[in-house]
């Protein structure tokens, strides 16, 4: 392969792999992204330059499917379209050295065998998605398995996480990879035929059961507040409690028609009697609500609460008594008697959102904006119990992280509720390739996924990652569903990323015993 070449297949892969995720989502082409890129790295003799083919990949996937950090970063961090694209630069500077630490590695065992780098590089890969979901904060935002389409091989994901289906893709591309560098050759074209096969025999074998409705009740409810709204205190209860009024009616109709249409007997209230309690979940919230200093939207919500005999979910900011101006955000869930049952502080904050880590001069930040909030994290996952199972809450983009979901599961989660606040994203598409990654977190757990946003998307995620009932963006609205507690654990939630972990230990020791072994330019 010559430079020129080179130079044009390492920023296609780039390319492909922005396409394979919202907004184009052209999800077959997860099959072939990285095949450029390794055509690249196995004719590459020399590391370092493997590094910089795979960073340049990197660098090109970073910028296109993180381009809405500008619009954030200007609209809702104060800062200048010039210091907007300076902080988008340095997040791409960095992340991108995940995928030049993945090339540096296919490119050394190139040196030796460039058959054996592609036989690693689906390990090595895993490797790479490890590290960004671990390293100092973690940031697994639009890993390759995500963009994984077919229903059925998607099911794999209760035994692998997300990575299993990364997996998958980058396989595809090696053997994709070999075939084309032994084009010659029938025996790599049988293989790669015989693995498309595979494919295709799984996806049809472990193809989700026809969707079944649940049992249950719940009423996901879309303010669609804008976050400039906030500044001038327009959804502060006590001074407009016409809006919170809103949400509450917006919820007890929302229930009240959903029972009428199936017939169900109502109180003198007009509000179904229900032999389960329904659930009524509010969305994150742009405006802070205090409920525990607030007793205009306390006594409201517990009020509610009663009269629709309902547990509900909301968000509030809790200030804490550190005298350092330390808030939490948290979720509150009460019971059908207006009862907290469970205070859950978000746990995964949002660096440079809700604090600025300590590593990254919180001095500096704080003189470049003031938008960067003060929040703590908590301390223990959110599970609320109730007669019929655990109630597993987690807040905004807590749903980019399989093993904090996991968790909430192997804790007692029976239903999995994600209350979010998605207007930061503007009318990017952030919201829509965030809603992807929570779709693998009802598969990974096999658990229903309600989720209640701001401004949308909000959605029922069954347990095969099915949308059900969606409100579209920027719409207000509040939508009946029907879900169902369920306690089955899979593979995944009770032994968490043991495939991952596995995968990156075979590459470490293809890593280190392929040059040990192998002759320098092996076939």
């Amino acid at each position: 392969m010559t430079q020129f070449h080179k130079w044009l297949a390492s920023p296609l892969s780039g390319f492909l792999l922005v396409a394979c995720f919202p907004k184009l989502s052209i999800h077959p082409l997860v099959w072939i992204a990285l095949l450029p890129l390794l055509l690249v790295l196995s004719t590459e003799s020399r590391p370092w330059r493997a590094f910089g083919w795979a960073y340049l990949t990197g660098a090109i996937y970073f910028a296109g499917s993180f381009y809405w950090f500008v619009e954030v970063m200007r609209q809702y961090g104060g800062l200048n379209l010039g210091l907007s694209l300076t902080g988008l630069a340095a997040f791409v500077v960095v992340f991108a050295v995940f995928f030049g630490s993945f090339g540096l590695a296919v490119g050394t065992l190139a040196r030796r065998s460039p058959d054996l780098a592609l036989l690693a590089s689906p390990f090595l890969w895993m490797a790479l998605e490890l590290a960004r979901t671990y390293f100092i904060t973690g940031f697994p935002w639009n890993l390759l398995g995500y963009s994984v389409a077919p229903a059925g091989l998607r099911q794999a994901a209760t035994v692998t996480g997300v990575y299993g289906l990364s997996f998958l893709a980058a396989a595809t591309s090696a053997v994709a990879a070999w075939a084309m560098r032994h084009w010659r050759e029938k025996g790599p074209w049988l293989a790669l035929g015989g693995w498309v096969a595979l494919l295709v025999v799984g996806n049809w074998a472990f193809a989700p059961p026809a969707s079944a409705r649940g049992t249950d009740l719940a009423v996901l409810v879309q303010p669609n507040v804008p976050l400039d709204e906030q500044a001038d205190n327009a959804w502060v209860p006590w001074l407009n409690p016409a809006k919170l009024n809103q949400l509450v009616d917006m919820s007890l109709d929302a229930l009240a028609s959903e029972e009428r249409k199936e017939g169900v007997e109502s109180d003198v209230q007009g509000l179904p009697r229900l032999s389960v309690p329904p659930l009524i979940i509010w969305a994150e919230n742009p405006a802070p609500f205090y409920f525990t200093r607030d007793p205009v939207f306390r006594s409201a919500v517990e009020r509610m609460a009663r009269q629709a005999a309902a547990y509900v979910v909301v968000n509030t900011v809790i200030p804490l008594a550190s005298g350092r101006h330390e808030i939490t955000n948290s979720a509150i869930v009460l019971d059908p008697e207006g009862r907290e049952i469970l205070q859950y502080d978000k746990m995964h904050l949002v660096p440079f959102g809700e604090y600025v880590p300590a590593w990254a001069f919180p001095e500096l930040i704080g003189k470049i904006t003031t938008e960067a909030g003060n929040f703590v994290p908590g301390a223990s996952y959110g599970v609320a119990p109730t007669p019929q199972g655990a109630l597993g809450v987690f807040i905004c983009y807590e749903d980019i992280f399989p093993q904090l979901v996991r968790r909430v599961t192997l804790a007692g989660a029976r239903v999995l509720v994600n209350i979010s606040n998605d207007a930061w994203f503007g009318r990017s598409s952030a919201a829509q390739q965030e809603l992807e990654m929570a779709r693998l977190r009802a598969i990974e757990n096999r658990r229903y996924l309600l989720r209640a946003t701001n401004d949308g998307i909000t959605v029922l995620i069954d347990p095969y990652g099915r949308i059900e009932n969606e409100i579209a963006r920027n719409q207000t609205a509040a939508v009946a569903v029907k879900y169902s507690y369920l306690g089955a654990e899979t593979f995944y939630t009770r032994h968490g990323d043991v495939f991952a972990w596995l995968s990156t230990a075979m590459g470490a020791m293809l890593l280190f015993l392929v040059p040990l072994l192998s002759p320098k330019g092996a076939t």
